[in-house]
């Protein structure tokens, strides 16, 4: 899990500076090239297991990881002056200085998950830090209700998420029941990622299908998971496609960038505030201010569907300029809606 695996490497950088460590990037590569030496991988946080050949994270991956901490914490660590890469608390007490509510509840979600699969055991973080983080933690539910929590709960996936994580590094083939509709299928697929989106954990999958080349899985209806002995190799076209993701409806094709669709939506004056200062999805362009206010904004998807709650969410705010077949589909839509209200 890319996003957890940062926020795993940034918490264990704040709980150093909290102890008043020295953080030295070239160290803790060395060390890392160390533990890959020794074979000891699953207590490195600043090893990339999402190859064949584990490699130390590289000196910028680590630079990012500081500057996730700097920008919510600035008061958190400074520079050594004549050490090279070296960097030292200026605060003991960091898990105080939580100013950012964005990161407070990144923080909230990586606790949480933590703390029901075992992710702990993977970055060194002591009970008596833990405690700290969950005091704060819990504190800052007096001040404040984050909203943006997992649907999942993830109480007894422990397992489940330990096995997904190993069967994705060691590039094994898996079975997995998943309940639809309430009746459970059988499935064998290449597990390639866990991804985080829209509030959900899903498993994104390479599958073989008369139709379909590509799947994902919410992880809360994956009943259970067998591993098999076939191996397989990624392909590198699908590792791109799960880098673009945007929403859970995205569609996987062959060349799937030659089938990317244009859609050019209208915002009213009155809203225009909120897509100024939001993406709603990553592919998100304005392509200009008209003189009464409205905004033109761009989204490249890979099939209608994935922008049709987004527009249907804003109506009547936000009219659909191009392609046409978005535009009759959403009208009848709101005339099924209507004719049956």
């Amino acid at each position: 899990m890319s996003i957890t695996n940062q926020t795993a490497r940034v918490l264990e950088l704040v709980r150093r500076f909290n102890k008043g460590e020295i953080v030295n990037i070239e160290k803790l590569i060395e060390e890392a090239q160390e533990d890959i030496l020794t074979n000891n991988l699953e207590n490195n946080l600043w090893i990339n297991n999402d190859t064949k050949d584990p490699k130390p994270v590289s000196e910028k991956t680590i630079r990012r990881d500081l500057d996730v901490i700097k920008k919510h914490l600035p008061d958190c660590y400074e520079l050594i002056k004549g050490e090279k890469g070296s960097y030292k608390s200026i605060t003991k007490d960091a898990f105080d200085n939580f100013i950012n509510a964005e990161f407070m509840s990144l923080m909230v979600q990586m606790f949480n998950l933590a703390n029901k699969s075992d992710l702990f055991s993977n970055f060194d973080l002591n009970e008596k830090d833990k405690k700290i983080l969950e005091s704060k933690i819990k504190d800052s539910n007096e001040y404040y209700e984050f909203k943006n929590k997992p649907f999942e709960n993830f109480k007894s996936d422990s397992v489940l998420l330990k096995k997904l994580e190993n069967t994705i590094k060691l590039q094994k083939h898996i079975n997995i029941e998943y309940e639809i509709n309430g009746k459970i299928n059988k499935f064998e697929v290449k597990p390639y990622k866990i991804i985080f989106i829209n509030e959900n954990f899903y498993l994104a999958c390479e599958i073989e299908h008369e139709k379909l080349e590509f799947a994902m899985y919410r992880i809360s209806k994956i009943k259970s998971i067998e591993e098999t002995s076939k191996t397989y190799h990624k392909n590198r076209e699908i590792e791109d496609f799960i880098k673009d993701i945007q929403t859970p409806f995205a569609f996987y094709r062959r060349d799937y960038k030659k089938y990317l669709i244009d859609i050019v939506l209208e915002v009213d004056k009155s809203k225009a505030f909120f897509f100024e200062n939001k993406k709603y999805l990553k592919s998100q362009e304005i392509l200009n201010k008209q003189d009464n206010g409205n905004l033109l904004i761009k989204y490249r998807v890979t099939q209608e569907m994935e922008i049709e709650e987004l527009i249907k969410r804003w109506i009547p705010f936000v009219k659909v300029v191009e392609p046409i077949s978005l535009k009759e589909k959403i009208f009848s839509h709101l005339r099924s809606y209507m004719s049956n209200g």
